[in-house]
């Protein structure tokens, strides 16, 4: 059944890929993880209807959907994190798309008080750090010994509701490895 679902929703997202405006790629150095087309890398989709867990629905907006739920249930049992989001290999990876060649990065954030929080990436390119940090803060992303580091401070910890496959409020797209 999982076969059939996950070859569904390869069709889907190629169908919406073909309507939707083609980014512009120009300006960027080769080698550069933005200049890539919108792709899946890994060829892997996990079926958001799957169980609920660290690995669940890579490249959504964790906190914002948590909140969601918690507001439509009315439990509050979905953690909001202190920083969660998705570790792409390139800049504009469909959600849902498994990063599984991101295991072994981690995401470095260091507060507004220079407390230093570390969270690893997991099997589907997830990452979240559950504590409470304090705002504003610097994030990174640091695997084999290269690290790629944002510019700006951050105020939300809910990385991907910017890092979009088009990216978002100026960012450039997914969080990617460095």
């Amino acid at each position: 059944m999982r076969p059939l679902c996950t070859a569904i929703a390869a069709m889907a997202l190629l169908g919406l890929a073909a309507c939707a405006k083609e980014p512009e790629y120009l300006d960027t150095e080769p080698g550069d993880p933005f200049a890539v087309a919108p792709r899946c890398t890994s060829g892997a989709l996990r079926n958001p209807n799957e169980s609920e867990g660290p690995e669940m629905m890579p490249g959504h907006a964790c906190n914002s959907c948590h909140e969601e739920e918690n507001a439509a249930s009315g439990e509050g049992d979905a953690p909001i994190f202190g920083f969660a989001g998705t570790v792409f290999p390139t800049g504009h990876e469909p959600d849902n798309c498994i990063a599984s060649g991101s295991v072994g990065a981690q995401v470095i954030v260091t507060d507004a008080m220079g407390k230093v929080h570390t969270a690893e990436v997991n099997a589907t390119g997830n990452f979240l750090f559950e504590d409470t940090i304090v705002y504003p803060y610097r994030a990174k992303v640091v695997f084999q010994g290269r690290e790629r580091q944002m510019e700006l401070k951050q105020t939300s910890g809910d990385c991907n509701s910017c890092h979009t496959a088009a990216g978002a409020s100026e960012a450039p797209g997914r969080i990617v490895l460095p």
